[in-house]
C-alpha cells in the first residue's frame, strides 16, 4: 500500500507522478506490492517479470488520479 505523498504539494502532476512511481518501487523492492502487482497482472493477463514496471506505473497512475485530481 502506497504511504508517501508528504511534500508533493509544489510539484507539477508530471513530477508528482514520478516521485508516487520511484516511492511504488523502493515498496516493490522490500517485496510490499506482492499482492496488489498480483492481481493487477492477473486481471489484465500480463507477464510477471516483463511487465512489472507496466504494473507499477499502473499502480502509480492509480493512486495520483484518486488523490491528486
Amino acid at each position: 500500500r502506497y504511504t508517501g505523498g508528504k511534500g508533493m504539494s509544489n510539484l507539477s502532476g508530471e513530477q508528482i507522478l514520478e516521485k508516487i512511481y520511484d516511492e511504488l518501487l523502493e515498496q516493490d523492492a522490500k517485496g510490499l506490492l506482492e499482492d496488489e502487482v498480483d492481481r493487477i497482472r492477473n486481471v489484465y493477463n500480463l507477464h510477471p517479470d516483463d511487465d512489472r514496471d507496466e504494473v507499477i506505473f499502473f499502480i502509480a497512475e492509480s493512486i495520483y488520479e484518486n488523490q491528486y485530481t
